[in-house]
């Protein structure tokens, strides 16, 4: 029987042909281009290298806190490390991986979508060419794994809920839709977001029992790691909702500005002039209307909750990109303007053209391959042109055994002394891995105490500054109740607030002195303080 929409049929060879010489593209352009290794991928490795050593899921051994945003990737890497594999070499194997199967992904998203062969590929191609998701997927964090769960999710709801064909058997698509939003909420914590829009999807369709349908197992699921999370950490909260800081909009806006650039702004409109566009199919305009919201909730609205990403790359908008390519090509597919082939080549320029600036400012290495690509691949720690092995070899050196360092840098560092062999502990002055330095960070508690001092009567503008001297305080109190043997701070950390009430606190000044920085000559990256008692 002839199917009733040629989306159905099954795909020709062709197109698997292309598809496929799109994936291979994308493994070309990452495994060639000169990336540094990223530096919040060893705080997995740590955490998975003291679990395998038998110290638990603990930064710092009997110290248990949930410093990493990916439980998934967490347990991932954490098989890795006890079947004795090669962390950071096998973490970006994984990655590229977890790539190439988004990819595959959103070929299948774009097909749930009811997209075109070539849209299809396009959107695909899209992705594939994308600058910042080849280097996340490179990264060794948990960014490709999360965008695959987001995009296998939203192919399998398009699927269950919006069929192309009336008589489409929806049973496993609605099974894999209900269970891969476990994997969403696991993948990050903004993941959550992703259940809210299905179930609100639902219910706007007056689909009550849907609604349960992918509520009740995602509660069921994500509510057994928060037992879990309560009884192992001690906190419904991961200690990364430091970062957290919704009042950084100049950050947080900025970053969403340079988001929409990369992607030639004007293609983003287009969801929004095709929803907008009332001559589209109810199905259509309801496909484009999820895929819309799954972007917006899940990455622009946590982008802004969380006061941007303390790095550039985009890190919180990549793992939709994939949504969002396929949005922009279903947008094309309804609005009559874009129906014609030179209309399509310039979305597709304008959609690439920020890419394509940042591939030719870092071109693949092909011809010195193996020293600027394979070598610092294969083993991080040779590159010693890096500050963190610089100071990774300078601590193997100094650093006795069951020292307690205080230092900003929770990477590297760490992970390469626990790996050598090396007993110490670490007192993240940032807070990320530290609970009692995250309390003082975390945004409640900065507006449980701005509001309780505007209630004693001060002005806004006194209950802030009396607040950041109270955390100023604070900090360097508990930096110093830790006795730490050594104090690294970073050159690039002079200017920041804590950093500055620590080192101009006055038993910091009569209890350390500076001992010495990294480089030994020039302008430091680091200087090193230990106490006045002992020279290193």
């Amino acid at each position: 029987m002839k199917p009733a929409d040629p989306v159905l049929r099954r795909e020709p060879r062709r197109e698997l042909w292309l598809l496929g010489a799109v994936l291979l593209i994308f493994c070309l352009l990452a495994a060639t281009l000169a990336l540094p290794a990223e530096e919040d991928a060893f705080i997995y490795y740590r955490y998975a290298w003291n679990w395998a050593h038998g110290q638990g899921l603990a930064f710092n051994a009997g110290d248990p806190v949930e410093g990493f945003s990916g439980p998934l990737w967490m347990g991932i890497l954490a098989l890795v490390a006890g079947a004795g594999l090669d962390l950071p070499r096998t973490a970006t194997l994984l990655g590229l991986l977890c790539g190439v199967a988004a990819l595959a992904a959103t070929w299948a998203l774009g097909r749930a979508a009811g997209l075109s062969r070539s849209g299809r590929l396009m959107a695909v191609a899209c992705v594939a060419l994308s600058y910042p998701f080849i280097v996340w997927s490179r990264s060794g964090l948990e960014t490709p794994l999360y965008s695959l769960a987001i995009v296998v999710t939203a192919a399998a709801y398009l699927a269950a809920e919006y069929p192309l064909a009336r008589q489409a058997d929806r049973r496993w698509p609605r099974r894999i839709a209900a269970v891969t939003p476990i994997f969403v909420c696991l993948g990050r914590p903004e993941g959550a977001m992703l259940v809210v829009v299905m179930a609100a999807d639902r219910l706007l369709a007056r689909d009550r029992r849907g609604a349960l349908r992918y509520g009740v197992p995602a509660a069921i699921g994500y509510g057994g790691y928060l037992v879990w999370r309560l009884l192992t950490f001690h906190s419904l909260v991961p200690n990364t909702s430091v970062k957290l800081y919704p009042l950084l909009i100049e950050r947080s806006g900025g970053q969403f500005l340079d988001y929409v650039l990369l992607l030639g702004a004007l293609p983003l409109l287009l969801p929004v002039l095709a929803l907008l566009d009332r001559r589209g199919t109810g199905p259509e305009r309801r496909r484009l209307g999820f895929l819309a919201a799954v972007v917006c909730l899940v990455s622009f609205l946590f982008n802004f909750l969380a006061g941007g990403d303390y790095r550039p790359g985009f890190r919180y908008f990549i793992p939709t990109l994939p949504v969002l390519m396929v949005a922009v090509w279903c947008a094309a597919s309804l609005l009559r303007p874009l129906a014609s082939p030179p209309a399509r080549a310039l979305l597709l320029a304008l959609l690439l053209s920020g890419s394509m600036i940042r591939l030719g400012q870092n071109p693949p290495r092909v011809h010195d391959w193996r020293r600027e690509v394979y070598e610092m691949w294969r083993d991080p720690a040779t590159d010693t042109n890096n500050w963190g092995i610089r100071i990774v070899r300078w601590m193997e050196g100094h650093v006795p055994e069951r020292s307690v360092v205080a230092f900003g840098q929770m990477g590297r560092v760490p992970y390469y002394l626990a790996h050598d062999g090396h007993e110490v502990r670490f007192v993240d002055t940032l807070g990320l891995v530290d609970r009692e330095v995250a309390r003082i960070y975390r945004f409640d508690g900065k507006i449980s105490d701005l509001l309780r001092d505007i209630r004693a009567g001060r002005s806004p503008r006194e209950a802030l500054e009396l607040g950041r001297q109270r955390r100023a305080l604070r900090f360097a109190g508990t930096i110093l109740g830790k006795q730490p043997d050594f104090v690294l701070i970073e050159a690039a950390l002079n200017d920041y607030p804590m950093m500055r009430a620590l080192q101009e606190n006055p038993e910091f000044q009569t209890t350390y002195h500076q001992s010495g920085q990294l480089p030994l000559e020039g302008l430091p990256y680091v200087r090193i303080y230990t106490p006045v008692r002992r020279r290193p």
